[in-house]
């Protein structure tokens, strides 16, 4: 959207916080910093009181449920969420398992002796069918969301470029670059022969100041190359890649606060940008010489700021719940793990009906009555 995605936060926090239609504060707020330990429920585990919430600066509050929860985390994270153990029982169909290893999540990608440094080695795994589920195991929600289908992760190049004599005007918003042609390389690994959704083989390049040229100081542009959910995650976690990423240090990776501090890393991720480098030269072929700043977000990234297991870019859409609805009838979930899916619109899909199963029939008449007197909906 014109002025970056932030205008489509805002845009989100204003539909949040808005007044009354007389000008009352609702109380509605969006809170930054605030990290949810737990989903409470009431004794019977029936019914959905509150969340457990620690605070930036240390302690933990209980911020109280008027009608119930909207949970929009992982669904792998939602078993860890819910101590409440009336409330596992009835969220797996009277079916609750006794620890969170008996049920792992099916990853999209398998990496077995993959050379990190060259880009290539991992593949997308067969899917799994299973056809025999029983009755038992339909009606276990969190076993649906302990085991679905974990997509790849991401790899970001952000980059800010001297625009200095580049025509603008010839430029696209957006790219989509086979790194290795529409077909692959043609090379068979694992069984796997390559193609348009190999490892790091389809490339998104945005090129935002196309469309808005004030999202970057006057002679600047930024540029966002970034391969979708094609990026295998365990090869950010194998010690012995991670120590042949580079060539000229034996220092193992660092961990202080979940977060790699080495030289190790670095080169990693110097290694596996190299085809997003490819990407916006496809487009700039002086690109790396126009650059005043480059940032590379990896999958270990998304991991710690998003809170994404294993740096996840969503559910696999055949494993994603139908709907958002839990037996406890007050406990609603939305997110990437809901139909529709994976993506901002199909996200904020999925929170607006969520949101409307917690309001009752003649409010939502209202409210689109009151859409249609403004044009917004025919």
């Amino acid at each position: 959207p014109k002025g970056g995605l932030g205008e489509a936060v805002k845009a989100l926090v204003k539909g949040v916080e808005q007044k009354s239609k007389r000008g009352f504060d609702l109380g509605s707020k969006v809170h930054l910093r605030r990290r949810v330990e737990s989903i409470e429920f009431n004794a019977e585990g029936n019914r959905a009181v509150g969340l457990n919430v620690s605070k930036s600066g240390g302690g933990k509050i209980l911020v109280k449920a008027k009608e119930g929860v909207i949970c929009n985390a992982p669904i792998w994270s939602l078993r860890k969420l819910i101590k409440n153990e009336n409330a596992l029982q009835l969220l797996s169909g009277g079916n609750l398992m006794p620890t969170l290893n008996n049920l792992q999540p099916n990853q999209s990608w398998t990496s077995k002796d993959s050379d990190p440094s060259t880009g290539r080695g991992s593949v997308i795994r067969p899917r799994i069918e299973r056809s025999d589920v029983d009755d038992n195991e339909a009606d276990n929600l969190l076993a649906k969301c302990d085991t679905a289908e974990m997509t790849g992760s991401f790899l970001h190049l952000h980059v800010a470029l001297d625009a200095k004599d580049l025509d603008l005007d010839k430029l696209h918003p957006h790219y989509t670059v086979m790194d290795r042609g529409l077909e692959g390389d043609g090379a068979v690994i694992h069984g796997v022969e390559d193609g348009p959704c190999g490892e790091l083989n389809m490339i998104a390049v945005s090129n935002p100041c196309v469309i808005d040229r004030t999202l970057a100081p006057e002679g600047y542009i930024v540029v966002h190359a970034y391969g979708a959910g094609n990026e295998p995650f365990d090869i950010w976690t194998s010690p012995t890649n991670d120590s042949s990423a580079t060539k000229d240090t034996a220092t193992e990776p660092q961990v202080s606060g979940e977060r790699y501090q080495s030289s190790t890393y670095e080169a990693l991720k110097n290694a596996r940008a190299v085809p997003l480098w490819r990407a916006i030269e496809s487009i700039i072929p002086d690109a790396r010489d126009r650059t005043v700043l480059a940032l590379i977000g990896s999958p270990l990234t998304h991991a710690r700021f998003l809170r994404r297991p294993n740096g996840t870019y969503g559910a696999a859409f055949e494993d994603c719940l139908k709907d958002g609805s839990t037996p406890i009838p007050n406990f609603v979930l939305a997110g990437d793990g809901v139909f529709p899916g994976i993506g901002v619109p199909a996200v904020a899909l999925s929170g607006a009906s969520a949101a409307n199963g917690m309001v009752g029939v003649v409010n939502q008449w209202m409210c689109m009555d009151e859409l249609k007197s403004k044009g917004a909906i025919n």
